[in-house]
């Protein structure tokens, strides 16, 4: 007796078969019971009592299973697990013997690990099940791979969620989800009728068989088709991640968006990312049997559905009225390629990408087209790829391999803001699967004496931070170590020295970024020893309910004390104790991740209140949406070499410029950024400079005092601009130069930064001795001092339950927080004493 399937698969009723209880498995509460739909195929399995067909050694079961068919489907296994202890691959172990309606037969052996294996078991006590690595040859399990859900699940599976399939190897204990193996058997008379088949145990083996299912279709049941792309445009309907395709027999992936990058990007230059332009456009990768129903779906809501051979039959369907599908060519080629500096032809990293003409992005074999399934990236998965809006890159060490469709691909190749960025297309072919691209280097900062460097990574190794260093032609990174609740950072990276890569192309130096919620973030850089804690003061950043431990202004005491560099991170936010610090005289440097008027405009407020620190810039990368050193601090270098501890000088001198794409190259009558200047009052100044640029830049502006003097045209849409301005000297002042990318340009980064550069000023006096005051910004700082340390008296958790032994050992822990501030108060007290007498 069969159920018929209007598929063409016919589960066999066995029930008159059964002679075997559940219980005869080690784990009963895991075997495949009743009307179950495996691998896409209908079977009917057996109930609790009467579970399954049992063949014990010597022993036969008639079973009848009646009707054409051109293959039977088993769910089968054997109940002795000698194969681990002994037993040999390929041994018999059993047979099936096929009987036709006109008396002829078919005798079928089975052989351990080829159309049959062991029914799993626990094996509680090893590291890992026997029967994992050993499934049959022949056959499947009955377990097929699923993805995991998309967007939901428990957050201790979120790095199995990253393999996207429900993978045992992520499990513990390592359990094996599957108790039979389903194996087809491809019959060689399908136009006779079967009347009946024999299970027959080994001289030694029994045999199980769960279910038995018919199929009349000429293809094979268990699909050993290769998955291919399938584009799917939506009218009105988003393609969002709750958009999903399912497949009854066969496989699909994650749908994605498609995205054409277009004709023109906001950042002016391509291969610096793009927004998502179709919204209603997407792509699945689908491995299929002919026969298998597909489903679109949009959150459990079915769109349309379909038989997949139809589609392959027509390449184009259109389902509905919001849903269409099309098949794209499915051939394809392994490609290799390489990317190389043309002027030395030597291999150069640089980040690269590929897009077909549908849209679908492709990534060199190891790397992403889609990093964390195009979700949120925070501290997950951020090494060796990054996503700029739309677009993926992958960061190739000058070579990559990898699958691509035949035809035209569309290539980007970046390598920072020093090369011409290239974007071309490739023709792969069967005859045409290697290409080498050329960058042409535009501009080098080296030979002008000055290092790019990034004051501020997070999560990535010392490895992939010296490879997307290289790769985006920045020289210096600085890998944060951090604290963030119960999660320490790069520990494991610290080493008290500068790791340089082997042609000492990029360094990477790991130091601290410590941070309390309220006082603020400090970056301290170039530690030979790691200065604990390093983050204190409870949540947001220490532990929730932990207690005030020091300040930033010991931490920067501590770092200077080893030879380091303090660097106020993210300026002036968290603004707590930045006033104290600046007063105090405990920066080298205040570091910008971005330009923004506001926090722009309170650096020129203390430049303009007398205070004479450098400006530093990071990307504070704590995601795959920002690549190392899209903001970053050029330095001058004596050496003209990438040397840390010149990098570091030169930020404490003073003579930067930092950027997110332009580079500005500004002298103040020769001055370097950093130097002071003595002038007489009235006369002039020349501040020239030149601008580098693979951004657009249509103007440059000149600052004093941080006003705008001058606006500056300049022809540089992708190019270079040179540029002189006279300003005339009436007091103690500073001058800097700054530029815009041209519209508003924005990168297409986690915090969509505008693309920007600004020097460090240059400082002229009057007088002999730099000089500028400012009572109304001094009495802030006052107050902002004032406020610092009433959180700490008042507010901050600094009540111990017990007795407590602090790292500073100093005996009174409220004095030794409060010692920076009263400093601080004293010092600027003594300004305006001193400006106002």
């Amino acid at each position: 007796m069969t159920t018929h399937s209007p598929a063409g698969y016919f589960p066999v009723d066995l029930t008159h078969a059964y002679n075997a209880p559940v219980d005869l498995f080690e784990d009963p509460q895991d075997v495949t019971l009743g009307q179950r739909v495996l691998h896409g195929l209908p079977f009917s399995f057996g109930t609790a009592q009467h579970a399954v067909v049992r063949a014990t050694p010597g022993a036969h079961v008639d079973m009848n299973v009646e009707g054409i068919a051109t293959s039977l489907v088993f769910a089968h296994a054997v109940l002795e697990t000698d194969l681990y202890s002994g037993g040999s691959i390929g041994e018999h172990v059993g047979a099936y013997l096929v009987t036709y309606a006109d008396g002829s037969e078919v005798e079928i052996s089975l052989s351990q690990r080829f159309e049959i294996g062991p029914t799993p078991r626990k094996w509680l006590g090893h590291v890992t099940p026997l029967d994992w690595g050993q499934t049959p040859f022949l056959a499947v399990n009955d377990a097929e791979h699923e993805l995991m859900e998309r967007v939901c699940g428990r957050f201790d599976t979120a790095g199995a969620r990253l393999v996207e399939i429900e993978d045992p190897q992520s499990r513990v204990p390592y359990l094996l989800p599957y108790r039979f193996y389903l194996w087809a058997w491809q019959n060689p008379h399908p136009e006779l009728a079967i009347a009946r088949v024999r299970l027959s145990g080994g001289e030694k083996h029994t045999l199980l068989l769960g279910a038995i299912t018919r199929s009349t279709l000429a293809e094979e049941p268990l699909n050993r088709a290769v998955e291919r792309e399938m584009l799917i445009q939506l009218t009105g309907v988003e393609m969002d991640e709750t958009v999903e395709v399912a497949v009854d027999r066969g496989t699909a992936q994650y749908v994605y968006r498609t995205h054409r990058t277009p004709d023109k990007v906001r950042t002016g230059v391509f291969g610096w990312g793009s927004a998502h332009s179709e919204p209603g456009s997407g792509y699945v990768r689908v491995a299929a049997a002919p026969s298998a129903t597909i489903m679109i779906m949009r959150a459990d809501a079915v769109l349309a559905e379909f038989i997949w051979g139809d589609l392959v039959a027509a390449d184009t369907l259109r389902l509905t009225e919001q849903v269409s599908v099309a098949l794209p060519s499915a051939d394809r080629s392994w490609v290799r390629g390489s990317i190389r500096d043309a002027d030395t032809g030597q291999p150069v990293a640089a980040r690269v990408r590929f897009e077909s003409a549908d849209g679908i992005p492709y990534a060199p074999y190891g790397h992403h087209a889609h990093i964390n399934s195009d979700g949120s990236t925070w501290n997950l998965d951020i090494g060796g790829d990054v996503r700029l809006g739309a677009s993926t890159y992958a960061f190739a060490d000058g070579r990559f391999e990898g699958w691509l469709p035949n035809g035209e691909i569309t290539v980007e190749v970046v390598r920072g803001f020093t090369y011409e960025p290239f974007r071309g297309s490739i023709t792969v072919s069967a005859e045409q699967t290697s290409f080498d691209i050329q960058l042409t280097r535009r501009f080098n900062p080296l030979e002008r004496g000055y290092v790019g460097g990034d004051t501020h990574v997070h999560f990535v190794s010392t490895k992939g931070a010296e490879l997307e260093a290289r790769a985006e032609d920045v020289q210096i990174v600085n890998l944060l170590q951090t604290q963030w609740g119960q999660l320490f950072t790069s520990t494991e990276e610290f080493s008290g020295r500068p790791e340089y890569s082997l042609e000492r192309e990029a360094v990477v130096f790991t130091g601290q970024e410590n941070r309390t919620n309220m006082l603020g973030h400090i970056n301290l850089l170039g530690l030979s020893e790691p200065i604990m804690p390093w983050c204190t003061g409870g949540s947001e950043e220490a532990e929730l309910g932990g207690g005030l431990e020091t300040t930033l202004s010991h931490w920067a005491d501590e770092c200077h004390a080893q030879g380091g560099t303090v660097v106020l991170a993210h300026f002036p936010v968290p603004y707590g104790e930045t006033a104290a610090l600046l007063a105090t005289g405990r920066l080298d440097a205040v570091e910008s991740i971005g330009f923004d008027h506001y926090n722009m405009g309170e650096y020129y407020k203390y430049l303009n209140a007398g205070f004479q620190i450098p400006i530093a810039a990071g990307t504070d990368k704590m995601t795959a949406e920002v690549p190392i050193g899209m903001l970053r601090t050029y330095a001058g270098v004596p050496s003209k070499t990438p040397d840390y501890w010149e990098w570091c000088q030169g930020i404490k001198n003073g003579d930067t410029m930092i950027t997110s794409g332009p580079l500005l190259w500004v002298t103040v009558d020769g001055a370097a950024p950093g130097q002071t200047l003595t002038r007489s009052r009235g006369n002039r100044i020349t501040v020239a400079g030149e601008l580098e640029t693979i951004f657009p830049v249509t103007e440059v502006e000149v600052l004093l005092n941080g006003v705008v003097q001058a606006r500056i045209p300049v022809a540089a849409q992708g190019g270079t601009a040179s540029f002189a301005h006279d300003l005339e000297v009436t007091e103690d002042s500073w001058v800097a130069v700054r530029c815009f990318g041209a519209n508003d340009a924005r990168h297409h980064d986690t915090w969509d930064r505008v693309v920007f550069a600004h020097t460090s000023p240059v400082y002229v006096t009057t007088q002999g001795e730099y000089q500028r005051f400012n009572e109304h910004t001094i009495k802030n700082m006052l107050r902002i001092v004032d406020g610092a340390r009433r959180y700490v008296v008042e507010r901050g958790r600094t009540q111990w339950a017990g007795s407590v032994t602090h790292r500073h050992t100093h005996p009174d822990h409220e004095a030794f927080l409060v010692a920076p501030l009263d400093e601080a108060t004293r010092t600027l007290t003594e300004l305006i004493r001193t400006h106002t007498s």
